[in-house]
C-alpha cells in the first residue's frame, strides 16, 4: 500500500472500530473504498475472518499489500483487545512518516538537482573541449583526465556504474535483501540522528504494544516477546532472549529491559519509575507518544543534514574539478613560459 493510502485505511479501520461498529461491517465497508486491487484484498480478508480466521493472520496471507510492521501490531493488538487505539496509532504514525518524508524529499530535491548539473556540467566540458581541440588540449580543463567523445562515454559509463550500485544498495537495504537490516542495523543504530530516530521509533511502539498487552492481562513472557518483535528493529530484537529468560527468573519487566542491554537509560529510568509507582501501562503509553514525538524530530533533522551533506558533495566536485584544471593550466600553458623566462616555478 502506498504510504497515503495505508494512512487513511489506519484512520477509517479506528474510527469504526472505536465506535462499536462490527468489525465485518468496517471491512464491508472498506472493500467498497479505494482502487480496485485494494478493495479486492479487503474482500478477500473479510472472508478469511467469515472463515474464522482472525485480522492478523487474514492480512499476514495479505502480506503483499500490508506492511510487516502493521500486520505485527494487528495481532499484538488482537490479543490485548485494542485494535481501535493500534489503528488510530498506526494512522497518526504512518501520517507522520508520510510528512516527514515530504520534508525529507523537498529539502533533498533542490541539492540533487544541482548536483545533477554539476556533474552534466563537467560531461559538457569533457565533450566540447574534444570538439574545440580535436588534436589535443593544452590542458585537461576537465579537471579528471578525460577529453572528447570518447572521454565523454567513459565518463557517462563511470558515472552511471556509481548511480546505478548506490540506487540498487539502497533498494536492496530498503526490501531487505540478504536479510541485510539484521546486520546493518546494529551499526545504523549508532550513527548519531539517524540512530537517534531508529531508537525513537522503535522504542515508542514498543511501549505502545506493552501497554496494550498488559491492560488485557496477557502473561508477562508473549507480552514482552510480541512488544520486541513490534519494534521492526533488529537491534533491539537482539536481546530478546536475554530479556525474555530474565522474566522467567521471576524478574520485572525493568529488570528484563536492563538484561536486554540494547536500550537507552532514560527509556530503562522510566519503566522503572512506572513499576515503582503502580502505574506501568500509563507510563508505556505517556513513552509511546513521547518517544514518537522525539522521532519525528529527529528524521528532521536527519532531512536537514542530507541536504548539507549533498550540498558538499557538489562544492568538493566542482573545487577538484577546478583545483585539478588550474595545475593542468600551470603545468602545461604557464611551466614552460616562465622556464623560457628563467624564472623558477
Amino acid at each position: 500500500m502506498q504510504l497515503r493510502a495505508l494512512a487513511a485505511f489506519c484512520r477509517r479501520m479506528g474510527v469504526g472500530l472505536r465506535a462499536g461498529v462490527d468489525i465485518l461491517r468496517v471491512l464491508e465497508s472498506e472493500s467498497r473504498l479505494g482502487p480496485k486491487p485494494h478493495r479486492e484484498v479487503m474482500l478477500r480478508v473479510l472472508q478469511s475472518i467469515r472463515d474464522g480466521n482472525t485480522l492478523a493472520r487474514s492480512m499476514l496471507v495479505e502480506k503483499r499489500h500490508f506492511p510487516p510492521l502493521l500486520i505485527q501490531l494487528v495481532n499484538a493488538a488482537e490479543i490485548g483487545g485494542r485494535l481501535d487505539s493500534m489503528f488510530t496509532y498506526m494512522a497518526d504514525y504512518y501520517e507522520q512518516l508520510l510528512q516527514t518524508r515530504t520534508f525529507f524529499l523537498s529539502r533533498i530535491s533542490g541539492p540533487l538537482i544541482q548536483l545533477g548539473l554539476a556533474v552534466l556540467v563537467i560531461g559538457v566540458v569533457i565533450l566540447i573541449q574534444g570538439i574545440l581541440s580535436p588534436n589535443g588540449p593544452a590542458y585537461d580543463a576537465s579537471g579528471v583526465g578525460l577529453s572528447g567523445v570518447s572521454g565523454f562515454m567513459v565518463y557517462c559509463g563511470v558515472i552511471t556504474a556509481i548511480a546505478g550500485a548506490a540506487g540498487l544498495f539502497v533498494y536492496g537495504v530498503w526490501k531487505n535483501w540478504f536479510n541485510c537490516h539484521r546486520l546493518l542495523m546494529p551499526i545504523v543504530q549508532r550513527i548519531p540522528q539517524l540512530g537517534t530516530a531508529l531508537t525513537t521509533l522503535g522504542l515508542s511502539r514498543l511501549s505502545m504494544t506493552l501497554s496494550m498487552l498488559l491492560n488485557a492481562g496477557v502473561e508477562a513472557k508473549r507480552s514482552l516477546k510480541q512488544a520486541f518483535l513490534a519494534t521492526g528493529n533488529y537491534y533491539f530484537i537482539s536481546g530478546m532472549d536475554r530479556a525474555l529468560a530474565a522474566v522467567e527468573q521471576g524478574q520485572s519487566f525493568g529488570d528484563a529491559f536492563d538484561a536486554a542491554e540494547v536500550f537507552p537509560q532514560d527509556f530503562l529510568d522510566a519503566v522503572h519509575v512506572g513499576e515503582m509507582s503502580g502505574t506501568e501501562t500509563e507510563s508505556l503509553d505517556h513513552l509511546a507518544l513521547q518517544y514518537r514525538d522525539r522521532s519525528k524530530a529527529a528524521l528532521n533533522t536527519i532531512a536537514m543534514i542530507a541536504s548539507v551533506v549533498i550540498w558538499l558533495s557538489i562544492i568538493l566536485l566542482l573545487a577538484f574539478m577546478v583545483i585539478s584544471s588550474f595545475m593542468r593550466l600551470i603545468n602545461g600553458v604557464y611551466r614552460p613560459l616562465f622556464k623560457d623566462l628563467g624564472i623558477p616555478i
